[in-house]
């Protein structure tokens, strides 16, 4: 066979992941196989014959299963067939279930699979505060985990003041219970979820962690967000231009900025395409924002020939999600310092907060509708969905230079009164 190898935690985990599955197999143990799927799972198999008849059977997954463990089953499969037995016959008969960790991995599987933008921060974090942490629940068979365990997965990280990561882990095991329980009726499904055999969700039970929101009723006066933008005219770059070109793209969620490519940048039509995937979509809302002149200088600026456009070297790695955060706490620093704070500090979050409320103000009077498609938020509805072919364009684009207006402190053009003649 090709791709032998001498299976071992190390070997194994040092395989790459291709663009297509790949199969290696054991020297040492007949038949063992290992499967590596384009998503990264790897998958231990027996294969072998009985009576003529190819035999394959699926042994479980690697991390669930340590290498010694796969190679004894492998050996006793191995030893049925020498005894004209069928090891999926006793496998049947045993009624061996699909852990916890299986039901898990298959979640992330169909998180990959639907090409959500966040596949790989849940996986990492699942891995963290489950797998590691409680090796002993994930082996278990997932039709016995019950409330209990879920609220020692979840407890822990409340416990150590997490509040926000806890309820992502609570809201990721009820996720993935309900997404096995409904596969077993959809053919639809991918085959892993199908096969959990789950049909009570435990989790369902927990409450939202407290704190989890982070909620912050923190909005700028205007006189606060006019210094923010004068601090940040004096920042060096690149943080100066990432954080101008935050604000003035409607201060959009650091996540999705942080996607951004050049292919995703129009110049002809001073245009920035963002996809926001959030919620069960499986394909991202599409979603346009205007550029406005110093918009385009900034992202000049920030790109010398790599791909990303929110970069610190030049578009060839992303920022981190937290670096806005970082600048925003050192001009906090600053205007404090200078006390041009009149009611605390604040966080980007607020800076899109403080964006939709100032405009929505006096006496610029942005329209509600216009600020959910410039923000990309409260889209969701059946009207938006079905209904709604209008684009927002020119409207997002009048409510930008509105907030450059409001930054630059200029005043709004009045409206020009015509006078008419005396009818003669």
């Amino acid at each position: 066979m090709p791709n032998k190898l001498k299976f071992g935690k190390k070997v194994i985990e040092a395989l790459p992941v291709g663009q297509s599955t790949d199969t290696y197999w054991d020297d040492s143990v007949t038949g063992l196989g290992l499967r590596i799927q384009p998503t990264g799972t790897k998958t231990f198999f027996f294969q072998g014959r009985t009576k003529g008849k190819l035999v394959k059977i699926t042994i479980g997954k690697f991390g669930v299963l340590t290498t010694e463990e796969a190679k004894k089953l492998a050996k006793q499969h191995a030893s049925d067939l020498t005894k004209g037995l069928d090891p999926r016959n006793k496998q049947n008969s045993e009624e061996k279930l699909a852990t916890f960790g299986d039901m898990m991995s298959a979640y992330i599987d169909l998180l990959y699979s639907n090409n959500k933008y966040d596949a790989k921060a849940v996986e990492s974090a699942i891995n963290k505060n489950i797998k590691l942490a409680f090796p002993k629940i994930w082996k278990k068979t997932a039709s016995e985990v019950n409330l209990d365990d879920c609220i020692k997965l979840v407890g822990k990280l409340k416990d150590e003041d997490k509040p926000r990561q806890a309820d992502k882990v609570r809201s990721y095991i009820r996720t993935a219970f309900s997404e096995a329980i409904n596969a077993r009726g959809n053919v639809n499904a991918p085959k892993s979820l199908r096969a959990i055999k789950v049909t009570y969700n435990p989790a369902r039970d927990i409450r939202k962690v407290e704190g989890s929101s982070n909620t912050d009723d923190r909005v700028l006066e205007k006189p606060e967000f006019v210094a923010y933008w004068k601090r940040l005219k004096e920042l060096p770059e690149p943080a100066r231009s990432l954080a101008m070109l935050h604000v003035l793209t409607g201060g959009q969620r650091q996540a999705q900025l942080a996607r951004l490519t050049l292919d995703d940048v129009d110049l002809s039509s001073k245009t920035l395409t963002l996809y926001d995937p959030k919620g069960r979509r499986k394909t991202a809302r599409r979603h346009v924002i205007p550029l406005l002149d110093d918009s385009i200088e900034y992202i000049k600026k920030l790109t010398e020939g790599g791909k990303y456009l929110f970069s610190c070297n030049g578009g060839v790695s992303p920022i981190h999600v937290g670096y806005l955060g970082a600048v925003v706490k050192q001009v906090n620093m600053q205007m404090e310092n200078a006390g041009e704070l009149a009611k605390g500090k604040f966080t980007p979050g607020c800076i899109r907060a403080t964006i939709e409320t100032r405009l929505a103000d006096r006496p610029y009077r942005v329209s509600s509708d216009v600020l959910a498609q410039l923000l990309s938020h409260g889209l969701g509805g059946v009207q938006n969905r079905h209904y709604q072919r209008y684009d927002f364009f020119e409207d997002k684009l009048e409510a930008l230079e509105k907030l450059y207006r409001l930054l630059e402190e200029l005043p709004e053009p009045k409206a020009q009164v015509i006078e008419f003649g005396a009818v003669g």
